[in-house]
C-alpha cells in the first residue's frame, strides 16, 4: 500500500475537498479516483505519440517506470491498440 499527504491548501487539495462537497463521498475515495483520472490522462497522451510514431513502446514504458510486457497488458486493459501499424 502507498500512502500519500495532499496538503488543503494545494491546488489539488483544495480540488479534492470542492468534489467531497459536491458528492459527499469521502475525501479518501475522490483522492484515489483523482490519481486514477491523471495516470490514465498521461498514459493517454503518451499514447497518442506512440500512434503517431513519435515515440517508440519501449520509450513510453521507460517514462511509466514499467517494462514493454507490462505495457502491453496496461493497453490492453485500456482497450488501446497495442501496435502503431
Amino acid at each position: 500500500m502507498i500512502q500519500i499527504t495532499i496538503r488543503d491548501d494545494d491546488p489539488i487539495g483544495q480540488y479534492i475537498e470542492a468534489r467531497v462537497a459536491q458528492t459527499g463521498r469521502p475525501a479518501i475515495e475522490i483522492a484515489e479516483e483523482v490519481i486514477q483520472e491523471g495516470f490514465q490522462g498521461l498514459v493517454q497522451s503518451l499514447y497518442r505519440e506512440f500512434m503517431l510514431g513519435q515515440m517508440s513502446q519501449g520509450h513510453m514504458a521507460e517514462i511509466l517506470g514499467i517494462n514493454q510486457a507490462q505495457l502491453i497488458h496496461l493497453l490492453e486493459a485500456m482497450n488501446l491498440q497495442v501496435t502503431n501499424l
